[in-house]
């Protein structure tokens, strides 16, 4: 019963490498939401708030002076990460900073579709009516390219030692 078997997305390629099984159309989809993430870190709304969460909620004058010294420093990491993405996004096998510069961004973008779209726990199911179908569809199909990275990172995880536990 292996027809609606997907084949894994990245597997792990030698020490530190991973084979990228995406379509090129996908690909280029990737970069684009990359893209319109790279905008929209310059903007303060509130489609970007879970990418600079509150570092102290009980104190809104620490929390500014925090924002102020963190948020360069994420912003400039998260633009490193996406030009790592949009670098690697043709290659056919990706190191293992590559690999996780793509979860960083994946993960990013589900951030703030899952923001701009209110999505909690309970949205599973899609509906063919919604008017934001579309971007709904990309949020699943962002979940499921995180879940294959992930994947494939852990698979080059050593084992876990009981007696460690």
């Amino acid at each position: 019963m292996g027809f609606f078997r997907r084949t894994r997305l990245f597997r792990p390629r030698g020490e530190d490498r991973f084979a990228v099984e995406l379509a090129p159309e996908a690909r280029a989809w990737l970069v684009n939401m990359a893209d319109q993430l790279e905008e929209l870190l310059l903007d303060d709304t509130d489609d970007t708030k879970r990418l600079f969460p509150t570092a102290y909620p009980n104190d809104p004058e620490l929390d500014a002076g925090y924002q102020i010294l963190a948020r360069d420093q994420l912003i400039d990491s998260r633009r490193a990460s996406i030009e790592l993405l949009r670098s690697s996004a043709m290659l056919d096998v990706v190191s293992e900073e590559e690999l996780v510069a793509w979860m960083g961004i994946v993960n990013d973008l589900r951030l703030v579709l899952g923001t701009r779209l209110d999505v909690s726990e309970d949205d599973h199911d899609l509906d063919v009516n919604d008017p934001e179908l579309e971007a709904r569809v990309a949020y699943h199909e962002l979940g499921y390219i995180l879940s294959e990275i992930v994947d494939a990172l852990t698979t080059t995880l050593p084992p876990v030692d009981d007696a460690d536990e």
